[in-house]
């Protein structure tokens, strides 16, 4: 990005801000040393000053958000040349465009491409633009119009998620006009296998992009293997490893939508026969099974939707301890989790619920995140989710 000879606005931060900006985080939360704000509309390119008025960096303004400011640059009086970053974040994900393999993935994952409020999702033909606050709205018509340059033919989708949905819906629309169809399916692929995805249904497409990385990791542990996969949604996970040359896998879930969708892609990959659903709660069949799996997965929401009671942060323990007492001996659980605002300690509840089950274990390092998953230093809230890996040892604990 070049600079700009233009007077920037300026938009007023405290000591403490100042400190976390110079750490690597991006965001400008108000408080009350914060000056300027009442002057500035979403969207407006703002050099962020110290109470001293050192220049510290240019952002996005959004007054009136929790939120107020995105970092789009470390320096400051920067030109905001959102066409420019759209071009860096394709060529970063070059490799990826050229795999026969996978047409879905993330290509832009907000802050750590240098787009704040911005993310934009591949599933096959369709391209997501998924707009997370009101900062970035101003600049959607330069945004879509360098997806449409760097992707013809793709269908773009612009989809507004700007708070939580028990309190807003998602809006979401086509580009070129036309009426969405939810039930919409569009054949896509990732890492060899075929998804019937519904891209046009809001969020819940059928697949979760930020998670290939981890399905590729749990490829080594596939031979032979007896998977249980535990808020399975439409059954990704186990369908990456029955593919790897799993024995079997059960998907168990409380929506019978996903669980439909799940059967329906493992019947397109020639995988329906070691392949299994399960509509129930995940507590209560645990605590009702007495099968032995040899690969666990654990991946919740952080709230249900559905009126099941489901809260992660209460119930996660019990579910953890649970599952290890499924597992058979050497295997691996997989524990996953997406939670906004203060991150979940999920390390420490792998290890309490060990603790409780009376499981010896050992954690192994976890997948890493995948290459479009750019990740800022400092900035904790720009990794997608968290995830601990451990085996189980003979013996009680």
């Amino acid at each position: 990005m070049s600079r700009t000879r233009q007077t920037t606005k300026t938009l007023q931060v405290s000591r403490a801000t100042a400190r976390f900006l110079a750490a690597g985080h991006p965001w400008v939360r108000p408080d009350r040393f914060t000056r300027g704000l009442e002057r500035l509309r979403p969207g407006d390119v703002v050099t962020l000053v110290d109470e001293s008025g050192a220049r510290l960096a240019s952002a996005l303004a959004d007054p009136g958000a929790e939120i107020a400011a995105r970092v789009f640059h470390r320096k400051p009086d920067m030109a905001w040349r959102p066409d420019a970053a759209i071009a860096r974040a394709l060529e970063r994900r070059a490799a990826l465009a050229a795999d026969a393999d996978t047409d879905c993935y993330r290509l832009v994952h907000g802050e750590g491409d240098f787009l704040p409020g911005l993310r934009v999702e591949r599933y096959g033909p369709v391209v997501v633009v998924l707009v997370l606050a009101a900062c970035i709205t101003p600049h959607l018509p330069a945004i879509t119009a360098a997806l449409a340059r760097h992707l013809p033919g793709a269908t773009l989708v612009v989809r507004e998620h700007m708070d939580d949905l028990r309190r807003q819906e998602v809006k979401t629309r086509r580009l070129d006009g036309r009426p969405l169809d939810p039930d919409e399916v569009v054949v896509a692929r990732e890492l060899g296998l075929t998804y019937p995805l519904r891209p046009f249904a809001g969020l819940a497409t059928g697949l979760y992009v930020d998670q290939r990385e981890t399905r590729v990791w749990l490829r080594r542990f596939a031979s032979g293997a007896r998977v249980l996969n535990l808020f399975a949604y439409t059954g990704a996970f186990s369908l990456a490893l029955l593919a790897a040359g799993a024995a079997s896998a059960l998907d168990v879930d409380l929506a019978q939508p996903a669980l439909d969708r799940a059967a329906e892609a493992a019947r397109m990959n020639d995988l329906a026969a070691r392949h299994a659903t399960l509509k129930a709660d995940c507590r209560q069949y645990l605590a009702a099974s007495a099968d032995a799996f040899d690969v666990i997965i654990v991946d919740p929401p952080t709230a249900a939707q559905g009126g099941s009671g489901w809260v992660l942060r209460r119930d996660y323990p019990e579910v953890l301890a649970l599952a290890l007492q499924r597992l058979a001996p050497g295997g691996l659980l997989l524990a996953a989790c997406n939670t906004l605002g203060k991150p979940y300690p999920l390390a420490d509840a792998v290890r309490q619920a060990a603790h409780t089950a009376r499981v010896r274990v050992s954690e192994i390092p976890p997948p890493a995140l995948g290459a479009d998953l750019p990740q800022l230093q400092g900035f904790p809230e720009g990794r997608p989710h968290r995830l601990v890996a451990l085996v189980t040892a003979s013996g009680p604990a």
